[in-house]
């Protein structure tokens, strides 16, 4: 009974140990951006972004904060999406930022767009293409991507497209039917 009760103590620590893995996503440091979770209740729909630039150094991490913040942030998606950028540096870690979003912040039938550019777009276009359908049940509702990274390329079309993406993607969810187009004003 004592050999019982050791090895049961024994796997119940070990097991705590194993339960206590935390993924680099945890920490609001491996994220340009990362928003609040309780937004969610006033914005109806999340963007996640990835830089152009794979993050490979801490040389380069002011300019490309600087450069998602302002191109993605300040309120561009201000009332449209929550935004999401993670630092990347290649294809495991673009994986794993996604597993921690959709495993801690997206909501069943919330809908997401991606928006990547350069190598990040490169990367986000290849998951999406390898996980589409999926992607797709879970909300994805726009993508864009580039192969170049520029000033402007998030810009109000595009916040106004995803907009009307999200308007449509929950009148399909509450009627289970298209909206019509002469019901959607900008």
């Amino acid at each position: 009974m004592k050999r019982f009760a050791i090895a049961l103590a024994a796997s119940a620590l070990f097991a705590a140990g194993c339960s206590s893995f935390r993924s680099p996503y945890d920490y609001v440091e491996n994220w340009l951006i990362r928003e609040d979770p309780v937004r969610a209740f006033a914005i109806n729909s999340d963007v996640i972004y990835l830089q152009g630039d794979l993050y490979v150094d801490m040389k380069a991490l002011p300019a490309m904060s600087s450069y998602a913040k302002s191109e993605v942030g300040n309120g561009r998606f201000n009332g449209v999406a929550r935004v999401f950028a993670p630092l990347i540096a290649d294809e495991n870690d673009l994986e794993a930022a996604l597993d921690w979003y959709f495993r801690y912040h997206h909501e069943k039938n919330r809908p997401f767009s991606f928006i990547g550019e350069g190598k990040g777009g490169a990367l986000l276009k290849a998951y999406e293409e390898k996980n589409g359908d999926w992607l797709r049940k879970k909300g994805l509702v726009m993508s864009y991507y580039t192969e170049t990274t520029r000033k402007g390329f998030v810009n109000d079309s595009m916040v106004r497209e995803i907009r009307r993406a999200v308007i449509r993607a929950r009148y399909r969810a509450q009627w289970g039917r298209e909206m019509p187009e002469d019901m959607l004003k900008d």
